[in-house]
């Protein structure tokens, strides 16, 4: 009866710690966000480059009513502010180009958290089209950054002749591409050409 009560008693026990294991085991295995979670933080993503294509925005209307202001009469030529001008309106058309790209991947963001076995391929992509390290992808999904996040620092290293892992740290800092594009220096349409041929026509 003894020898009955001991084995029941082990068979017991040796239940409990697989299944605790197994839990335990699967408790650490990170959570694959539902699709709501991505396309929320996708939005975060465009909501802050889009604040920054405000304050563009709002930089060009300053020095717009600078030149009616200015404006000499009769009328003549303003070369100095036709020269700032043109620096407003080159930094809010790459502005405003970061954001539109990050919309556009944002689409394909969603798609793939609707079919995640799709993720590989996009990393293999990644991999392969930025002759990026797979180390490094692999941490920066670790790390919660988006597709789009990815693709677009990438692009911006690429398009800058910046180490990733620095444009990636100034976007850690920043939060927003379209800052970190225009902190780089980048012009208009230098990272739509480093992005080119990322996606197959």
């Amino acid at each position: 009866m003894k020898a009955k009560a001991f084995v029941a008693l082990s068979l017991a026990l040796a239940i409990g710690f697989v299944g605790g294991f197994v839990a335990a085991r699967q408790s650490s295995q990170p959570q694959t966000p539902s699709v709501e979670e991505i396309v929320k933080k996708v939005q975060d993503e465009i909501d802050a480059s889009g604040r920054q294509v405000v304050v563009e925005v709002w930089a060009a209307l300053q020095l717009l009513k600078d030149a009616v202001k200015e404006a000499p009469v009769p009328p003549a030529p303003m070369p100095e502010l036709e020269r700032k001008f043109a620096v407003v309106q080159e930094r809010l058309s790459v502005a405003v180009e970061t954001l539109l790209i990050q919309t556009f991947i944002g689409a394909i963001e969603k798609t793939t958290a609707v079919m995640p076995e799709l993720n590989s391929l996009v990393f293999e992509r990644v991999v392969q089209f930025f002759n990026a390290d797979r180390n490094e992808v692999q941490n920066l999904r670790e790390k919660g950054l988006t597709w789009s996040s990815i693709i677009v620092g990438y692009g911006l290293a690429k398009a800058s002749g910046k180490p990733a892992k620095e444009v990636f740290a100034a976007h850690a800092k920043e939060k927003a591409w379209s800052k970190v594009a225009l902190d780089l220096g980048i012009k208009p349409q230098a990272l739509s050409k480093s992005l080119d041929g990322l996606f197959p026509k």
